[in-house]
């Protein structure tokens, strides 16, 4: 597989469609700084599917699209198109067919981003997924550009693993592990979840059973209750029409008996309305003078009236008269009375209003006085106060000298004690004790380290062992597979050619291809002449006309006879055929040989040529064969009997495998069972020495720590001699400052104890100010409430005097009101003679009233009576009517229960089953209705105790069990892919750690080879960083000649160029990518290491096609194929055919 072109159109400079025609091995490009030779290193890394833009050189991935000149206008598109030549078959899978693959991916200004595979619309993982394995990809050791030398010496130990891992073809694994780890996270997140719902589906179900077993229950109940129900109902509705059929026979006497009654008070209803005409008759005459007599005795009511009310207004005007008099004299005393008590008030509201004024001028003297007497005593305490703040001070200072004292006393003591302590103090002996110590330490290291070092290669041997164990075996069950693949294609080959000839067979009983063996190469030309006659029943037709004889024909060299051996006579069949070898001849091209023309000119009207590939030629006619030469009779009989054989070989070879592969994987245990106990060994080793190792660092630490404290003792008795003489010092100063603290102390209490005197005498002087102020206080507040109680008295009797003034005023008006009294005498007079007058009228008139109501009264008590027969017969009625009622009530109550009862039995009959029914005639028609309303309670009581019931449960519960079986399945098959995931994760772990630590060892054994072949000597070779191979990184330790630097770091541009190109070449050698590009990398080597490099390349380019970007002279001369870049018009990049010397002036430009 090899790159063939590259296509380019609005990808950065190349605006124009161009095409890169790579046609050698060994391609150079070259041309001027700037001119866009870069590009295409990036135009490769963009259509392998590059995502990043900075990767690409740029700050956005619009960035690689064309953006304009100063004459062109910006592309609107960008488009990268590699076209590769599989003719190995190197991309696997159904890409392994196409003899040519063609990658392309677009990008629009819309950022819209395509990727087309053969001219088909893809995915970018599609593209990715093609090169897994084949060292191709966006940031594969493949693709070297400029500054990438560098960052690979320089990556870190994870970094460089990738290109391991590329190498090693386990990529894709890493890729299907990742796949395979989320698959089963989703599964593990799928089982937590089913495992929540079944557990809750567990509890639902226990739930809904327990309410399905209640709910069987209660439709037992139920079915029971309905039954008896069924029977009360039925005997219901047999009593409720018997008691009807009666009511309706004492009905029809009652009807009777209501008829006659009704006879006889409709008689004493005539005879009434006659008598009540006449006594109506009555009632209104006596009505009408009952009217007449109405106004004369209203006027005799109305003067009696009249009389009683003058009467009345008389006497109290004679009672009111007298008061009045009585309450005006009283008043006119009271009223002098408070006159006089007035002016006395008055008087003496006066006097003390001036008391009052004369004791507040009084207070406001004493307030004055005693506001001086407070603020000197204010002054007093306040200068009082300052002295006894002062001896605080001098007493708090005194106090703190004291302590300050007492505390360098004690400080002193304490130094003399530590500093004899420390000059009593030897450490000689832990020294010496700990040297013994270190030296039986660092001599059991030493053993330890020879014990590591002899385990550690026994390890490394049973590794290397192991490897080549795993190796072998992995070669014999290759082979084991490539032999039973070919076993299985040979027995369906062998089964196919047998139903082939089988099928043919059917048509004859012994078939003339039987008996024949025909040399190799010439099937197709027997099958050509003999076809019609190879599946004659040779017994059948030996009379035909064609006699086989019984014994050979010997022909020339040229004849077709040569070639079969039979034990049939065929020679009349093969009689004047000659034979032509036209192998080397392409399948049209035979009619053109000068010897096969030569040949056919020759024959005779009845001979022919048969060819070796199964034409027929006679001098002037031609049977070609259509038939393919591996679909012959003789081909496919040829085929079968090698196809068995081989079988048979096969068979061998793999009971041979099956042997060898049982002793490899038996010694494999075996040694596996060597290398881990010499781990483990090396592991309590690695332990116990660790633990040695920690023991003596602790021991070195703990005699370093000895040293220090030794000197910081020293240190520390200089200390105590300076602070020793120091707190002396400090004590004879203090004692002098107690002393002048406790003079100035005793000076100020003296002071203090003069003004606390001087303080009580102005306190005193302040508390008889004080009492003679409270006293006249106390007088001041008594006479104002005197003053306040005069003026109150004083307001309440000028009220009461106003209102006696007022009353008088009145009772006058009203005595000269009743001097009218006389008048009301006079009207009583006259009113007496029209009482008498109107009393006559009344008797005469009351005289004719009184006999016409004596004939009412007569016509009353003879409709009374009849009125009291009526009754009797209406009474009659009623209780007859009321009877009649109460039948219709009884019917109408026996009617609506007989509807309930008929509502509830066939309520029940549609709901009860036949076998219910059956049950409640068979069980229940015999019982009493006591029994069944017991029964019927019972079951009420126990349906009611069940509560409420969820008749649904039972359907619920069976479509609940059935979903949690299905989810149970769903379980048990989520626990076995989950089993499976995690042995196909363990299974690629294995091979890729096998397959990871066969590419490291080999690409160090070559990078060991090639390091000292760039450098011309020195030695480099890379190790793991960690013990598992599937997460160690890998770190590269080079040693150019003559150096031995610290880190790879420490190297030179050139000598990490040189480095990171033996890496490179070492994976390539392991694993070779179709191509690789370099860009510019010999740009920081010398001369002599440009020829290094040059020669490198050229052995390698026979597995590896390289296309590199350079402006070295050296690099150019080893290229097959030269190709330039030039920028003749400003940002427009564009392609030039040139040879060596133009190269060379491009480089020098």
């Amino acid at each position: 597989m090899r790159l063939k072109k590259v296509k380019l159109s609005g990808f950065k400079s190349f605006v124009e469609p161009t095409t890169f025609v790579l046609t050698s091995k060994l391609n150079g490009i070259v041309g001027p700084n700037g001119c866009g030779k870069s590009n295409i290193i990036d135009a490769v890394r963009w259509v392998m599917g590059e995502s990043s833009a900075k990767q690409l050189r740029g700050e956005s991935m619009s960035d690689v699209i064309f953006n304009g000149s100063e004459r062109r206008k910006p592309a609107g598109m960008a488009s990268i198109e590699l076209i590769f030549e599989n003719d190995q078959g190197r991309l696997g899978g159904k890409w392994s067919e196409y003899r040519e693959i063609s990658i392309r991916r677009t990008l629009d200004r819309d950022g819209k981003s395509q990727y087309f595979l053969n001219n088909t619309r893809c995915r970018r993982r599609d593209i990715t997924d093609i090169f897994l394995g084949t060292g191709l990809g966006p940031r594969s050791y493949a693709i070297i550009e400029q500054g990438m030398i560098s960052r690979i010496v320089e990556s870190k130990p994870d970094e460089l693993r990738v290109f391991f891992e590329e190498a090693a073809n386990i990529s894709k694994y890493k890729e299907r592990r990742h796949e395979t780890e989320q698959r089963i996270e989703h599964t593990r997140e799928n089982l937590e979840r089913l495992n929540d719902i079944r557990l809750e589906l567990g509890k639902q179900l226990s739930k809904l059973e327990r309410q399905a077993d209640a709910a069987r229950r209660y439709q037992a109940l139920r079915e029971q209750e309905r039954t008896i129900r069924y029977s009360q109902v039925t005997e219901q509705k047999r009593a409720i029409e018997a008691d009807i059929e009666k009511l309706h026979q004492d009905h029809e006497g009652e009807y009777e008996q209501f008829q006659t009654v009704l006879t006889q008070y409709q008689e004493v209803s005539a005879e009434i309305l006659v008598q009540k005409e006449h006594f109506e008759t009555l009632e209104a005459t006596l009505a009408e003078k009952n009217r007449a007599l109405y106004p004369y005795k209203q006027a005799v009511d109305h003067l009696n009236h009249e009389q009683i009310r003058l009467q009345d207004l008389q006497k109290q005007a004679m009672e009111s008269q007298s008061e009045w008099q009585e309450n005006g004299e009283r008043l006119s005393q009271e009223l002098a009375a408070t006159q006089s008590e007035l002016t006395t008030l008055e008087e003496n509201l006066n006097e003390e209003k001036f008391t009052l004024e004369s004791l507040e001028e009084q207070l406001w003297q004493e307030r004055d006085q005693l506001s001086t007497v407070e603020q000197s005593l204010e002054s007093a305490e306040k200068r009082t106060q300052a002295l006894r703040d002062q001896v605080k001070q001098l007493e708090q200072k005194l106090q703190l000298a004291t302590q300050s004292r007492q505390f360098h006393q004690e400080r002193l003591t304490q130094v003399s004690a530590e500093r004899a302590t420390l000059a009593s103090q030897d450490l000689g002996e832990e020294d010496q004790a700990a040297s013994e110590e270190r030296r039986a330490l660092e001599s059991s290291l030493v053993i330890y380290r020879k014990e590591q070092g002899e385990l550690t290669a026994q390890i490394e041997v049973g590794d290397s062992e192991l490897i080549t164990l795993k190796a072998e075996i992995r070669t014999l069950q290759d082979e084991q597979r490539q032999e039973l693949a070919t076993r299985n294609q040979l027995a369906g080959e062998i089964s196919m050619l047998q139903k082939m000839l089988n099928q043919d067979e059917q048509k004859s009983r012994s078939p003339l291809f039987e008996h024949l063996v025909v040399k190799e190469g010439w099937n197709s030309a027997v099958d050509t002449v003999l076809q019609q006659f190879l599946m004659v029943e040779t017994e059948k037709q030996r009379g035909s006309s064609y006699i086989l004889g019984g014994h050979d024909y010997t022909y020339g060299a040229d004849q077709l006879g040569y070639y079969i051996e039979s034990d049939l006579a065929i020679g009349s069949l093969l009689s004047h055929l000659y034979i032509f070898d036209d192998s080397h001849l392409e399948p049209l091209a035979i009619e053109k040989d000068a010897g096969f023309i030569a040949l056919r000119e020759s024959l005779a009207l009845y001979e022919a040529i048969v060819t070796k590939s199964g034409l027929l030629f006679g001098p002037d006619w031609a049977l070609y064969n259509t038939q393919d030469a591996q679909f012959g009779i003789l081909a496919r009989q040829r085929s079968l009997e090698n196809a068995i054989a081989e079988r048979q070989e096969i068979d061998q070879k793999l009971e041979f495998l099956d042997e060898a592969l049982y002793e490899k994987e038996e010694c494999l245990k075996a040694r596996q069972q060597l290398v881990d106990k010499a781990r483990s060994a090396l592991q309590k080793v690695n332990r116990e020495y660790y633990d040695l190792e920690k023991k003596l660092s602790l021991l070195l630490q703990a005699e370093s720590h000895q040293a220090e404290v030794r000197h910081r003792a020293k240190r520390r008795f200089d200390e105590l001699m300076e602070e020793e003489q120091k707190h002396q010092g400090q004590l004879e100063i203090l004692s002098t400052e107690i002393a002048l603290v406790e003079e100035e102390r005793i000076l100020l209490q003296e002071q203090l104890e003069e003004s606390m005197m001087q303080y009580e005498m102005q306190k005193s002087h302040y508390g008889e100010q004080k009492q003679q102020m409270d006293a006249l206080r106390e007088q001041h507040r008594a006479r104002k409430g005197q003053v306040e109680q005069l003026e109150h008295h004083y307001v309440r009797l000028k009220e009461r005097h106003n209102r006696a003034e007022e009353e008088l005023t009145l009772l006058q008006k009203r005595l000269k009101s009743q001097e009218k009294v006389g008048d009301y005498q006079d009207k009583i007079a006259d009113l007496e003679v029209e009482k008498i007058v109107a009393i006559e009228q009344l008797v005469t008139f009351e005289a004719d009233l009184s006999a016409l109501e004596h004939e009412v009264e007569k016509g009353r008590i003879a409709l009374t009576t009849l009125e009291e027969r009526r009754d009797i017969f209406n009474a009659s009625l009623e209780a007859q009517k009321k009877k009649m009622n109460q039948f219709s009530i009884r019917e109408a109550e026996l009617n609506t229960k007989r509807g309930i009862i008929l509502d509830q039995w066939e309520k029940i009959v549609s709901e009860i089953s036949d076998e219910e029914l059956l049950m409640a005639k068979e069980r229940y028609q015999t019982e009493e209705a006591e029994v069944l309303e017991q029964k019927l309670k019972e079951i009420q009581s126990a349906i009611q105790k069940m509560g409420a019931v969820n008749l649904m449960a039972i359907a619920e519960s069976e479509e609940l069990r059935e979903r949690k079986e299905y989810l149970d399945t769903q379980h048990e098959d989520l626990e076995t892919a989950l089993l499976m995931l995690e042995k196909a994760i363990r299974e690629i772990d294995q091979e890729t750690r096998t397959r990871f630590m066969e590419t490291f060892q080999a690409i160090n054994d070559d990078f060991s080879t090639l390091f000292p072949r760039l450098f011309g000597g020195g030695k480099a070779y890379l190790e793991l960083t960690e013990e598992d191979a599937l997460t160690s990184g890998i770190n590269i330790i080079a040693h150019p000649p003559g150096k031995k630097p610290g880190t790879i770091h420490l190297l030179s541009g050139g000598e990490k160029a040189l480095t990171a190109m033996a890496l490179v070449f070492s994976i390539f050698n392991l694993n070779p990518a179709p191509f690789c590009m370099l860009d510019e990398v010999d740009a920081p080597l010398d001369e002599a290491n440009v020829r290094r490099l040059g020669k490198l390349i050229d052995e390698m380019s026979e597995k590896v096609q390289f296309i590199f970007i350079t402006h070295n002279k050296a690099t150019m001369t080893i290229s097959d194929s030269l190709i330039g870049v030039t920028m003749a018009e400003p940002g427009v990049s564009r392609l030039v055919s040139v040879s060596l010397q133009d190269a060379m002036a491009f480089t020098e430009e």
